[in-house]
Formats: structure tokens, C-alpha cells, sequence
């Protein structure tokens, strides 16, 4: 018996999959949560979440511009919530009652502060994953082994530099009597010559 290629079952999965990715996609631009959408189609919030993580790295069109600038609206829509509650003055309550210090101002609670905080910063990660901003960076490192011989190339041919240096300032009267015999004995103490 020869297997030509998936069943009919297999088609059917298929074709719902591509339908129900097609119908988030369609949901998510019209502004719907993943757990509004998954609601919708009868399907996990995390299926839902896959297929529209698959059907965006299929996409090349409009469309996916158009659910980025959905997104970004929403993002920028949760930023100045976060930043309302930042900038609010908020006092520590215990037991229905504003809590003070000894001279009776209210104390301060930091805690909604630092929420907002975090919330701002995680949106801020989301909108750079949005854009791209986060993309790693193409680093090209090549490695080349060294040769012992090639350092020993290296070093001769400083070496003949410096003592052409030399000859060439004793030859223009550069250098005073015996001050060649100094600078190359300089080359031959770092092992250069």
C-alpha cells in the first residue's frame, strides 16, 4: 500500500488551521484581546496566540503594518494609563484609614509607583519588539591562527626598519658620532635584531 501524501484528516486539520489563523488575524486587527479572539473561535488563548505569531511571519503585506499600528495604539493607549498612576500621589491606607507620620502628613506608598514602573518598562519592551529595536546585531568574528613564524617575520622586518631609520638620519647628519651604535644596540636588547 503506497502513502501519496496526508489523508483526508490530516487535509481537514490543515485547512481549519489555515481558516482559524486567518479568522485571528482578521479578529486581531479589529482591535479584539487573544483571549477575546481564542472566546470567539472556540480555540486556547495560546493557539490563538501561535497563530497569529505564525500568520505575522507569513505576512508581507498591509495588513501586518495595519495590526502594528493597532498594537502601537493600544501600547500608547496602556502608556498614559501607567504614567497617570506614576504621577498620582498615593498614601499608605491601613484599615480604611491614611496612615501619617508624627507630624501628621500623609506617608507616602511607593508601591503603585514602582508598578507603574515595571508596567511602563514592560510595555516599553513590547513596543520594541514591535518595531524591531530589539533585533540582535550580525557580529562577523573571524579567527586567525597565528604562526610563530609569522611573529618572528614581524619582528624582523621592525627591526630593519628601525636600522634603516638609523642609517637614514646618520646619512642626513641627524645623529651625533656614535649615537647609530647606541640606537641599534636599543634594537638588538628588545630582541628585535
Amino acid at each position: 500500500m503506497s502513502n501519496s501524501g496526508p489523508g483526508p484528516h490530516a487535509r481537514r486539520n490543515s485547512a481549519q488551521t489555515a481558516e482559524q489563523t486567518a479568522a485571528s488575524y482578521e479578529l486581531r486587527l479589529t482591535g479584539l484581546t487573544i483571549r477575546e479572539i481564542a472566546t470567539r473561535l472556540g480555540i486556547p488563548s495560546s493557539t490563538v496566540h501561535v497563530r497569529l505569531t505564525a500568520a505575522l511571519q507569513e505576512r508581507v503585506d498591509p495588513l501586518v503594518d495595519q495590526y502594528r499600528a493597532v498594537e502601537l495604539d493600544r501600547l500608547d493607549r496602556l502608556t498614559v494609563k501607567a504614567w497617570e498612576v506614576l504621577e498620582q500621589g498615593h498614601v499608605v491606607v491601613q484599615h480604611g484609614k491614611i496612615v501619617r507620620d508624627e507630624d501628621g502628613n500623609p506617608v507616602r506608598d511607593d508601591g503603585p509607583v514602582l508598578q507603574a514602573i515595571g508596567t511602563l518598562l514592560r510595555i516599553s519592551e513590547r513596543r520594541s519588539k514591535l518595531l524591531g529595536l530589539d533585533a540582535p546585531i550580525a557580529v562577523d568574528a573571524n579567527v586567525h591562527q597565528v604562526d610563530p613564524a609569522d611573529i618572528e617575520l614581524l619582528q624582523m622586518i621592525e627591526s630593519a626598519k628601525r636600522a634603516q631609520a638609523v642609517e637614514e638620519a646618520r646619512l642626513r647628519g641627524e645623529l651625533p658620532a656614535g649615537a647609530e651604535s647606541a640606537a641599534e644596540a636599543d634594537g638588538s636588547a628588545d630582541g628585535t635584531l
